[in-house]
């Protein structure tokens, strides 16, 4: 009868008074005592309006319980559940609703590259705080840098808490486990003096709009390929779009605080970065407001493509050759010339005005909450940092950076 009703149950989607989205259903746990399945109720918020409609709620709710109806839930006292099976088919449906793009295709990753050969086939009940710790020390001992190590604790820790949670395990046997001691290699930070050159060996107003606005902006490739015209002003960049290995993710990008304000990212633009800009519109394909500001390229006929362009391809084909020219002994990733932005600004910038032009969300409460990227202060500090690092009066000659 137990097993008749787990099998067959619909669940429901309820919108609660805060505007959110909550999954109802029922999970048939089987007893240890008297290996009878008991039932449990489950319910859980997974989204909230607009961002989120009803189907999209459904659909959430469909994979929890295509997982469930085919019989009830065991405590893995069989080990019938493996490490793998449940974060497949329980934690990542449950859990990976909330997730964004870019954090999805992150945690899948490194599920699949680090967690999943060693723990995948291991019954869930017999995951042992040893073979969580032996996992990542052997990372550790790889030369894996401190995020990639913490990051694979943390999937597992929070993999095993949810199951925790759901009274499939008893404990979180990963909880107590902890992070080796990793010794990082400093981070390359570009010279001040190689600004200028690298600037100098890029071809055309393209590239170099591309260069600057990733040096002084600091913007992440995502986001720089994911411009349209329409996200560019005479002082800021709004972020609507972003762009993925050469694909345009047309999604309203909105920053949340731990407040739950959110509003676009905008990104202040110094003078030297505007005039490029001015520029490379003026020859641009298309200057439409819905059009790509860096299209893609067809490499015979030189038309512009609907899709952005790919970052890597952009490192590879225009900047790599000329940083190999100059005997650079570090390749200037867009990593580094963020990096490079923050440390050459310290001297100008306060905490916040960096955390704002760099995107960043967690500095602290109340300067997260108040600091917004139009302040004239923020204005003031891109410039100042753009003008000395390029040796610049503080107003520009016009076609300085052609």
């Amino acid at each position: 009868m137990a097993r008749g009703r787990a099998r067959y149950q619909r669940g429901r989607v309820v919108a609660t008074e805060g505007g959110g989205w909550e999954i109802h259903y029922n999970v048939y746990l089987t007893d240890p005592t008297t290996g009878k399945p008991k039932r449990h109720h489950r319910s859980r918020v997974v989204g909230y309006k607009p961002k989120m409609h009803r189907a999209d709620a459904e659909k959430i709710l469909g994979a929890e319980l295509a997982a469930i109806n085919g019989g009830p839930v065991t405590r893995a006292a069989d080990g019938t559940i493996t490490f793998g099976n449940w974060m497949r088919n329980f934690y990542i449906p449950m859990r990976g609703a909330n997730w964004r793009d870019a954090t999805r295709r992150t945690n899948l990753d490194y599920l699949n590259s680090h967690v999943y050969p060693t723990l995948e086939h291991v019954a869930l009940k017999d995951v042992s705080k040893f073979q969580v710790q032996m996992l990542l020390n052997r990372l550790a001992a790889e030369e894996y840098s401190y995020t990639v190590v913490y990051h694979v604790r943390d999937l597992i820790k929070a993999g095993l808490a949810e199951a925790v949670d759901q009274e499939v395990l008893e404990r979180n046997v990963a909880r107590k486990t902890v992070i080796p001691e990793i010794e990082e290699s400093d981070k390359p930070v570009l010279p001040v003096e190689m600004y200028a050159k690298l600037l100098a060996g890029l071809d055309g107003i393209r590239d170099r709009s591309i260069f600057l606005i990733a040096c002084f902006c600091a913007l992440r490739p995502s986001e720089l390929f994911g411009l349209t015209w329409g996200c560019y002003t005479s002082t800021l960049f709004t972020i609507v779009n972003t762009a993925w290995r050469g694909r345009l993710q047309r999604k309203k990008i909105k920053r949340k605080n731990r407040y739950g304000r959110t509003n676009y990212r905008l990104v202040a633009i110094p003078q030297a970065v505007r005039q490029a800009i001015d520029l490379w519109r003026a020859r641009c394909p298309n200057p439409d407001a819905s059009a790509l500001m860096f299209p893609g390229m067809q490499a015979r006929a030189r038309k512009p493509l609907a899709t952005p362009i790919h970052p890597d391809n952009w490192l590879r084909l225009r900047l790599y050759p000329v940083a190999n020219r100059l005997g650079m002994a570090f390749h200037p990733t867009f990593q580094v010339l963020r990096r490079s932005f923050s440390t050459h600004g310290k001297k100008e910038a306060h905490p916040t005005e960096m955390q704002a032009q760099l995107g960043h969300s967690d500095i602290r409460t109340t300067l997260d909450i108040y600091t917004q990227i139009s302040d004239p202060e923020v204005a003031r500090m891109v410039n100042q940092v753009t003008n000395r690092i390029l040796g610049l009066d503080e107003e520009v000659e016009p076609g300085s950076v052609q």
